[in-house]
């Protein structure tokens, strides 16, 4: 008896329509919630294709949200994944929208989608019409039925990135950041593990207190938070957070304004023996004492990056404070010449045994002089315990230099080991 025939379906299952969707809404942001060496801030990677292909891909979310009840919820999931708002406009739709989901879908609502919020979204374009430097008076009078940061937050449980981006001297996102901050956030954000916080001058002059108090109830309200992104003009901007165990990378920028009124940072946790565990620090400028005094504090840094910094030097004594501050550090994470490392002079790092390097003549070239300064850092008595090299150097550029072969067989002579990132090791030309 021949078996029957099945008729094939007549559309795909849900799950390759999942998939096919998937694809349609790509999207280039990423989602990395752990440290990662060489991990530019957003502001550089942002260009006009990447802005367009942002835009594209919303428009993409609507049109297929709007062809059936089954495309909807299947999109909604990549409409709301990554979520940016750039005005008062946007906010109030997308909060319209949240508290409508969450009263007629359930569990399955919008909010609990958004892995990624960025509020107020950084404008990389000057739009003619906007209000440039026609800045309020402060204080900022708040609208007391205002949308607030902690109502956007309460419909967001599964929130796992949150980016408060450099405001623009403009009223509008002075004012729409003014009205975020009025109310106190009392609630959880059990999933949340990156924050990137930008703040300058600006928002202690307008929202005075309040604005640092949002962070430090958003702080100490993310049990899970493992990357903390600080980029701040305040002397001490880790004063009185409470950390929690989780983290492990913190990234600090500013510029750090001293002060003979400074005080100490405060290490502050949830329970006495519960420290921050920090492996990993990414660091844009020289800390001031405060910041060294909490790094002394920690005392268990294993890897510290120094990011791109063209034109910056770290001189011996800089050094020296601040490694000495990092007993038990490992690897030590920097673009070749950018910024420029001096010797260390009566001072020896013997915990080093690795440093990772970044060549990339497209986004810095160092001269000969440079490159020539930081082969004698490396191969010199600085690090006695250095084992190895890893290069990030994917068109092998630094090898075809004359420099670079002569640097790579000093290194070999000694013993220490020469590899690229993907482990490959490295072979000078004879």
């Amino acid at each position: 008896m021949s078996s029957p025939i099945v008729a094939p379906a007549a559309y795909p299952p849900p799950e390759i329509w999942w998939l096919i969707l998937k694809f349609a809404t790509w999207s280039e942001t990423s989602f990395h919630v752990d440290y990662h060496p060489f991990q530019h801030i957003q502001e550089l990677q942002e260009t006009v294709q990447s802005l367009q292909h942002e835009s594209l891909r919303l428009q993409t979310c609507h049109s297929l949200m709007g062809v059936s009840r089954s495309f909807r919820d299947l999109t909604a999931e990549f409409m709301y994944k990554d979520v940016r708002i750039y005005d008062a406009q946007g906010l109030e739709r997308l909060f319209s929208a949240l508290t409508r989901s969450a009263r007629e879908d359930g569990p399955h609502n919008y909010g609990s989608y958004i892995r990624r919020l960025e509020l107020p979204r950084r404008r990389t374009i000057m739009e003619p019409q906007s209000e440039f430097l026609r800045l309020p008076t402060h204080p900022i009078p708040c609208d007391p039925e205002t949308i607030r940061l902690a109502d956007i937050l309460h419909h967001c449980p599964n929130l796992e990135i949150l980016v408060r981006p450099c405001l623009r001297l403009d009223a509008q996102n002075i004012i729409l950041w003014a009205g975020l901050v009025g109310k106190t956030f009392d609630g959880s954000l059990p999933h949340l593990k990156r924050l990137d916080w930008h703040e300058s001058q600006l928002d202690g002059r307008f929202y005075g207190t309040s604005h640092i108090e949002c962070l430090r109830e958003i702080v100490a309200r993310s049990p899970s938070l493992r990357y903390l992104f600080l980029s701040s003009d305040r002397p001490n901007p880790l004063e009185n957070l409470t950390l929690p165990s989780s983290l492990h990378t913190i990234r600090l920028d500013g510029s750090y304004f001293h002060s003979p009124h400074t005080r100490k940072c405060l290490l502050k946790s949830r329970h006495r023996s519960d420290a921050p565990n920090l492996r990993n620090m990414v660091l844009h400028t020289m800390l001031p004492t405060p910041l060294l005094d909490f790094l002394a504090a920690i005392g268990q840094l294993h890897v510290l990056e120094l990011a791109f910094a063209p034109q910056m030097v770290f001189s011996s004594n800089k050094m020296q404070r601040l490694i000495s501050r990092c007993p038990k550090l490992e690897e030590l994470v920097y673009y070749l010449g950018a910024p420029e490392i001096s010797p260390l002079v009566d001072f020896q790092c013997d915990t080093v045994r690795r440093v990772r390097l970044k060549l990339n003549p497209d986004e810095w070239n160092p001269c000969r002089s440079v490159v020539r300064g930081q082969v004698e850092v490396l191969v010199g008595p600085s690090f006695p315990a250095l084992e190895e090299i890893i290069l990030h150097d994917r068109a092998r550029w630094f090898l075809r230099k004359d420099s670079g072969s002569e640097f790579l067989r000093r290194l070999q002579r000694r013993g220490c080991a020469v590899n690229y990132e993907d482990g490959s090791p490295v072979v000078p030309p004879t």
